[in-house]
């Protein structure tokens, strides 16, 4: 909210405490509607113009088409082991289209995966005549993840060794060891798979990490207000349950029940608040709100602060959230965010049913396993995650993006021709939480939103090799793409 707000006093010309922005609710983001969008910068100027409010509604191709989406990339990897086994050297080189918009981070993300073998990463943008991309939930990684997953599970079936423990071996991460433990047990794994005839089943997995980011400047203002304690942040609610946390934190840390807690959030003329982007919401509001309830104790003289509220109208306290307990990765921020220390983690595993005949894939079962601390909202992480690998289906299978190469004007601009996962193509989705190894963070945990995402695809690629025998490189896995690849 604040950054909006800055933006648009620095583009229109005005005191930065003459603007205020304010989004209370937000049907959901995904990293496109961060920062101050073109529509925004549309619907003002027109106001000002007739002097009169302008409310911008985007139809859904106009959504489709301007909206944003995640760059399309081609990549090229080598990948190679040394006589024991283990991982000698990775070239990944990616060339991300972006449309006109540039920026495509794909190959990086490969440093930070499977130690510290030599290994060159190269990214490369194309620009084109084609709408521009945006970062859209966890940018690049997913992407990645596509490429580096499959590739080691290629590996791994040409060393004979489990796909699961090739991944352990390599991954010196201790947190995704627990994961990769679990998911080894898991009757999903070590279930029946293949078979000849039409309907085939294949079991695959995949890994990925994400950097733990937060804002480190994020205040929580505490009011007490007719014997309600009022929490005020300039954080948004995109569907993810920041209002919820917020009031939770608070109530939790003074010993209230929630109905004595309010938070209010949506307005940038409140003290500062994270973007909800980038996994740093949570990370950055729950030690704000528990150092402003610490504030309100010491401010109300006791313990009880229930029996105090009522005699407590007035008082006002700003809490901050404090350093890490062994400080960032980084001496400086990067955009106002700053990048803490160790990397959240995720494995997964999937079970498709590959019907030979038609080329349809069918996700059965997904098991979902996340390193990200602690679990601050149990119910509200679930749903969060469970989203996260439905979009996961729907880029590896069915979302495609198509332009006019002479244009470039959006052909797929309605939800018949840009296809996105239904009820029915949801399977059974299990998540499993591991809550340990961010001890050194206030709050004990960081943000899951992207890390949720990032194997999804790969994991069902390798599931369809498992099932068939052959290795999908382009997505989505389409049924033509399928029938072509098995000769029918």
């Amino acid at each position: 909210m604040k950054a909006v707000a800055e933006l648009a006093a620095e583009r229109f010309g005005l005191p930065a405490e003459r603007v205020v922005a304010r989004a209370v609710h937000v049907g959901g983001g995904f990293g496109c509607k961060m920062g101050l969008t073109t529509d925004v910068v549309a619907a003002a100027e027109l106001a000002r113009l007739h002097g009169a409010p302008v409310r911008v509604v985007l139809d859904r191709d106009e959504e489709l088409t301007d909206g944003g989406y995640r760059p399309a990339s081609r990549i090229r990897l080598a990948m190679s082991v040394d006589a024991a086994g283990d991982l000698s050297a990775l070239a990944m080189d990616a060339d991300s289209d972006g449309g006109v918009s540039v920026g495509g981070t794909v190959a990086a993300l490969a440093r930070f995966m499977y130690g510290k073998a030599p290994r060159r990463l190269r990214d490369f943008d194309t620009v084109t005549h084609r709408p521009p991309g945006a970062p859209f939930r966890g940018p690049g990684g997913p992407t990645m993840c596509w490429a580096l997953e499959q590739a080691v599970d290629e590996m791994a079936h040409r060393l004979g060794q489990d796909p699961i423990a090739l991944r352990r071996r390599w991954d010196g991460n201790p947190k995704r060891h627990a994961l990769y433990d679990h998911a080894a047990a898991l009757p999903l794994w070590s279930g029946r798979r293949g078979g000849t005839g039409r309907f085939r089943r294949g079991v695959g997995v995949a890994a990925a990490n994400w950097l733990y980011l937060l804002d480190p400047v994020t205040e929580v203002e505490l009011a007490v207000e007719d014997g309600i304690v009022v929490a005020r942040c300039a954080v948004q609610d995109m569907g993810t349950g920041s209002r919820t946390v917020l009031r939770r934190a608070v109530a939790d840390a003074l010993g209230l029940h929630e109905a004595r807690v309010r938070a209010e959030i949506g307005h940038s003329d409140t003290v500062h608040g994270p973007t909800s982007g980038g996994s740093r919401t949570t990370p950055s509001l729950v030690p704000a709100a528990a150092d402003a309830a610490a504030r309100l104790r010491e401010a109300l003289g006791g313990s009880d602060v229930a029996a105090r509220l009522a005699a407590a109208h007035g008082v006002r306290v700003t809490g901050r959230r404090p350093r890490d307990h062994r400080g960032f990765a980084l001496p400086f921020t990067l955009g106002g965010v700053a990048v803490g220390r160790g990397f959240t983690g995720s494995v997964q595993v999937a079970e498709v049913e590959v019907d030979t005949r038609l080329g349809r894939i069918r996700p059965l079962r997904v098991w979902s396993g996340i390193a990200a601390g602690r679990i601050h909202e149990d119910r509200l992480a679930r749903s969060q995650c469970e989203g996260a690998v439905v979009q996961g289906i729907g880029y590896a299978l069915y979302e495609e993006r198509r332009t006019d190469p002479v244009t470039g004007r959006v052909l797929t601009d309605n939800l018949e021709d840009y296809r996105i996962p239904g009820i029915g193509d949801t399977p059974e989705i299990t998540v499993h939480f591991h809550q340990e190894g961010f001890d050194h963070v206030p709050g004990g945990g960081v943000g899951l939103g992207e890390i949720a995402t990032l194997p999804t695809a790969a994991c069902l690629a390798n599931a369809v090799h498992d099932a068939t025998g052959w290795r999908p490189y382009d997505m989505p896995i389409r049924p033509d793409r399928l029938l072509e690849g098995l000769g029918t």
